[in-house]
């Protein structure tokens, strides 16, 4: 029989001593450092105290960084919900402490270290062990849920708004559409949201009927599709109807994305929604932390020259307003995107 584990939170009682808040259960820790630094770590008072089991221990060879096998197996400790922290024992290497933050936050578990370490610029630590040796936490994307329903009360009254407002255009683009070619007006095309769900992210249908079976059949087509970053050039595009063109062109494609926010699929600022394909660019823990949010209706790459930014480049946009998201982030994006819609 299964029981419900409730996981641990810590936090700074007064100097020298660490509180487990949730009292059911001790902390699952994965610890990483350097052969010398593992002992100094398990040493720790904080450890000593009885709050920590340790999971795993790996050994981190500074000049060399830590093995991909060895990632893969920390990343499944937590996909496997068998940690609740990461813990670094001391200096890593920036690459490997880069990655151990992309861990924890799209795990939503705090990243622990024993000074001294490295903070990295994006990192905003806080001392929670304040003793003869001082225990930092460097990332705890553990989203507050005041943020999180804040966000999404927005994306619904914002969604609910849009769709009110968009309704008319959207059935005078509808008829026109039918008109011009056969077929249904709007077209679901399967993207990944959080958490590597799939969905069907609606537009307004830009091209002929038949375009995926002709996308699929045509190998020089389907290989400029790889090529431009799963989208063909417009101008060289035979699929793309004249109406399509200029739906495109002015995102009023886009339009029945509203509906997809207000469901919960989407929401208004986030990633760029994807195609299962692309999350290639996303290795690793880069993945989890990618997924970790709603895709959205705009966002930091949207507002980034998009068309002319492909990847990596457009990754690390992406990955950059995750590790950095906050309700001010979106408003920022918002203004842009409504500054760009009326400069248009």
């Amino acid at each position: 029989m299964q029981t419900t584990r409730t996981a641990p939170r810590f936090g700074l009682r007064r100097p020298g001593q660490f509180r487990l808040f949730a009292e059911t259960a001790e902390a699952r820790v994965v610890l990483i450092g350097h052969g010398d630094d593992l002992h100094r770590a398990l040493t720790h008072p904080a450890v000593e105290s009885g709050r920590f089991s340790m999971v795993g221990a790996f050994a981190v060879n500074v000049e060399s960084g830590l093995p991909a096998d060895q990632r893969r197996a920390i990343e499944q400790l937590f996909d496997g919900l068998e940690a609740d922290a990461l813990f670094l024992a001391g200096p890593v290497g920036p690459s490997v402490t880069a990655w151990a933050m992309d861990v924890a936050m799209g795990h939503a578990v705090p990243l622990w270290a024993v000074m001294p370490t490295e903070v990295p610029p994006n990192a905003d630590p806080r001392v929670i062990w304040a003793g003869r040796e001082p225990l930092l936490q460097l990332a705890n994307q553990r989203r507050s849920r005041i943020a999180m329903t804040t966000k999404r009360a927005v994306d619904i009254l914002g969604a609910a708004a849009g769709i009110i407002v968009t309704a008319p255009l959207i059935a005078l683009l509808s008829m026109a559409i039918v008109i011009e070619s056969r077929g249904l007006p709007f077209f679901r095309h399967i993207r990944v949201t959080r958490n590597g769900r799939r969905f069907g992210c609606l537009k307004l249908r830009t091209m002929y009927a038949d375009a995926e079976e002709h996308l699929q059949s045509n190998a020089a087509l389907y290989d400029a599709y790889l090529l431009n970053n799963y989208k063909i050039p417009e101008e060289h595009d035979p699929r793309i109807t004249r109406l399509g063109w200029f739906l495109r062109r002015t995102s009023l494609d886009e339009l029945p994305q509203f509906w997809n926010v207000f469901v919960g699929d989407m929401s208004l600022v986030g990633p760029r929604p994807v195609v299962p394909p692309e999350l290639e660019h996303y290795p690793g823990a880069k993945r989890r932390l990618f997924l970790s949010l709603r895709p959205g209706l705009t966002g930091a790459w949207a507002v980034s020259g998009r068309h002319a930014v492909g990847y990596p480049e457009r990754a690390e946009i992406e990955l950059g307003y995750v590790r950095h998201w906050s309700l001010r982030t979106d408003l920022m994006v918002l203004l842009k995107t409504f500054r760009a819609v009326l400069s248009y």
